[in-house]
């Protein structure tokens, strides 16, 4: 017996070099990455290996924080667990949570806190639990639990302290990981909706441009299910005009009446809806069995019901207030492909009042710059060829301080006299706001806050601003939904010029970039989408590729000349088509 204490001393210090060889290799795997689902694989897999456990899993608050909700679980039952909400203060979770002190529990049915409610939600026979807050600089993110010691041995204090130890650690990961997820769907989202935005602005149909939402949408909420309901005003319906993940035999059910299931409940109410569980809403109308949660969100015009964006997903609390606003934000992108569809229509229908039109032409030619400028080393020469009388393109060149010159050129939504009206109010604008600022990003943000303030809300303009060091050939650049401009150098190699961000009048506090190059030998040619999407009489539209084919051609003609020629160009492969768009030519080279 003499030798006990000694052996019990060299068990003890063999345990606790183990448990700090552990920890250093677990510090090490949680340093090994920022992305969160690798992350919680990794600290599922350390803590599952270290306590040797059944199953582990991790809590976060709802957004209200009335709720712990498994987001993440390890083990065979981890698909039944995850997505399960708990309150706070409910069962050993719920009281961790609460109280924020860990907790050991080696017979679950012998503790006061033990819940049935919540083992039969989890569908998992729970006997032990390991159970602990995570922290990070003293604020409390959530909850990491270990449930059901394998073998006979209970959860000892040793285990809590491991436990503890790891779990200082793991905050610290999931911190960082959760906040570079955050960054990195930030920039995913403003991509996605730049290239929407982009979509926008070229002369696509109704059903390509809602197409291209749903993918967008794809990319940052994931769906199993979705449908973009438009309203049919007569019949007092919303019916499904572009729908993916539904039963073929069941797509008459898409077709809703105003007072049936959650969409018509959110195209009645105007406001989106969140269903963490479609079993457990009485509005839900069962076109898809397997759907478990619902988000959905209207799509607005002027306070007025247009249609309504769905996703369905078939896992139970899929979807956060978050993601509302987000599926929000692409139902307002939907809502202006619809109007602007209908608008373009109007225009098409209201081609009378000859004489007005004619001399509303004449005033609009008058603001129009008629003749090549010469901007020190450099000329500029601009060309529009309305399809209607009056045209929704525009572009013009002003001088700012010495030695700086803006030029620009736009797209109005739609044609004839609507998009004239505010083109003339996006030229008042832009020569209101240039002279304040000298940087083409700042022009742009500036006009886009005077379009929200005086254009209707489903208007919008794509625009390129440029501003010239006429010393110097300096440009700064910002794309605002435009198509992009092409540079391209003597020897015929060409850049695309698309950095800037989303179209102008439609969101406010919007994010904008800048790009700069410096103006040598090159040919800077800027262009309108009636350009590219001219067709001919076989339907095919002229594209980007004849265009850079025609002036690596053409590059050293005058830009006069240039902007003649292509034109000319345009109309023989038009042939005998009609020209439906506004076709508008900006060239600036030495």
């Amino acid at each position: 017996m003499a030798g006990s204490p000694r052996k019990n001393s060299d068990e003890l210090l063999a345990r606790r070099i183990k448990d700090l060889e552990l920890l250093e290799k677990s510090s090490h795997a949680l340093n090994s990455t920022l992305n969160f689902d690798r992350l919680v694989n990794v600290i599922l897999k350390i803590v599952g290996d270290a306590l040797n456990v059944e199953t582990v899993s991790i809590l976060f608050f709802d957004e209200k924080k009335e709720n712990m909700v498994f987001e993440v679980a390890r083990g065979k039952h981890r698909r039944s667990i995850e997505g399960v909400r708990i309150p706070v203060g409910e069962g050993v979770v719920g009281w961790v949570a609460k109280h924020q002190r860990p907790a050991i529990v080696n017979d679950i049915k012998k503790d006061k806190r033990y819940s049935r409610r919540i083992e039969k939600a989890l569908g998992l026979k729970v006997r032990s639990i390991l159970s602990i807050p995570l922290r990070q600089r003293n604020r409390f993110i959530g909850v990491i639990e270990a449930v059901n010691r394998r073998g006979k041995e209970p959860f000892t204090q040793d285990d809590l302290h491991l436990f503890m130890a790891l779990g200082d650690h793991i905050a610290t990961a999931l911190d960082n990981a959760r906040l570079y997820r955050e960054a990195e769907r930030g920039r995913l989202e403003h991509s996605v909706l730049y290239k929407i935005s982009v979509a926008l602005g070229k002369s696509l149909t109704l059903d390509e441009v809602l197409n291209e939402i749903l993918k967008g949408l794809k990319k940052i909420l994931h769906y199993d299910a979705a449908a973009i309901f438009v309203l049919d005003r007569k019949e007092r319906e919303i019916v499904s005009h572009l729908h993916h993940g539904y039963d073929p035999e069941k797509e008459k059910k898409l077709r809703l009446k105003m007072d049936e299931g959650i969409v018509g409940w959110v195209a009645r109410k105007k406001r989106g809806a969140v269903v963490g569980d479609t079993r457990r809403d009485e509005r839900y109308v069962n076109v898809r069995i397997e759907t478990r949660s619902e988000i959905v969100a209207p799509m607005l015009i002027r306070g007025k019901v247009v249609g309504v964006v769905n996703l369905e997903s078939n896992q139970v609390d899929a979807y956060r207030e978050p993601d509302l606003n987000l599926l929000t934000t692409f139902a307002m992108q939907a809502a202006v492909s619809i109007e602007r569809a209908r608008l373009s229509q109007e225009a098409r229908e209201k081609r009378g009042i000859v004489r007005e039109l004619r001399l509303a032409r004449t005033i609009q030619q008058f603001f129009t710059p008629r003749k090549s400028q010469k901007l020190g080393r450099f000329t500029l020469t601009g060309r529009n060829y309305p399809s209607l009388e009056l045209s929704g393109d525009y572009f013009d060149v002003f001088p700012l301080k010495k030695p700086y010159t803006l030029f620009a050129i736009a797209d109005v939504a739609g044609k004839g006299v609507p998009a004239s009206i505010i083109m003339s109010c996006f030229r008042a604008t832009l020569h209101t706001a240039a002279p304040y600022f000298y940087s083409a990003r700042d022009i742009a943000i500036r006009a886009n806050e005077i379009l929200l303030e005086t254009v209707r809300p489903h208007d919008f303009v794509t625009a390129f601003i440029g501003v010239l060091n006429r010393e110097t050939g300096d440009v700064t650049y910002c794309n605002a939904g435009h198509n992009p401009a092409i540079l391209m150098s003597p020897n015929g190699k060409h850049r695309l010029l698309e950095t800037g961000g989303p179209i102008l009048g439609v969101l406010d506090n919007i994010q904008l970039q800048q790009g700069a190059f410096q103006l040598k030998d090159e040919l800077l040619f800027i262009y309108t989408d009636g350009t590219t999407d001219a067709t001919n009489p076989a339907d095919q539209p002229f594209g980007q590729a004849r265009l850079l084919k025609f002036l690596r051609a053409n590059r050293s003609l005058a830009p006069t000349r240039l902007c003649k020629e292509l034109f000319k160009h345009l109309k023989d492969y038009m042939d005998e088509s009609e020209q439906i768009d506004d076709v508008t030519f900006l060239v600036l080279k030495k």
